[in-house]
């Protein structure tokens, strides 16, 4: 070390900056912490809404199999072979 002498007024200055520039990492921290969250809500909602999607596209799936069971149904009292 140099033959500096350490004061107690150097000390808390150096003090005084750490903890200032702590405070300025956590309220980044906080910033992507919130943004996060929000981008979190966001895939929650698109998840939802592809949920959505998918149990109507069952249905429509359903109703086209029953649709084309009745038109083979029909096709064959007609007489129509393959």
């Amino acid at each position: 070390m140099s033959d500096e002498n350490v004061t107690l007024d150097l000390l808390g200055s150096r003090l005084l900056g750490m903890t200032a520039d702590v405070r300025d990492l956590q309220q980044r921290f906080d910033g992507l912490e919130a943004r996060f969250s929000s981008l979190e809500t966001r895939f929650a909602s698109m998840e939802a809404r592809f949920a959505g999607v998918e149990r109507r596209l069952g249905v429509l799936e359903e109703r086209m199999t029953r649709l084309i069971a009745l038109v083979v149904r029909i096709a064959e009292r007609q007489g129509v072979s393959e």
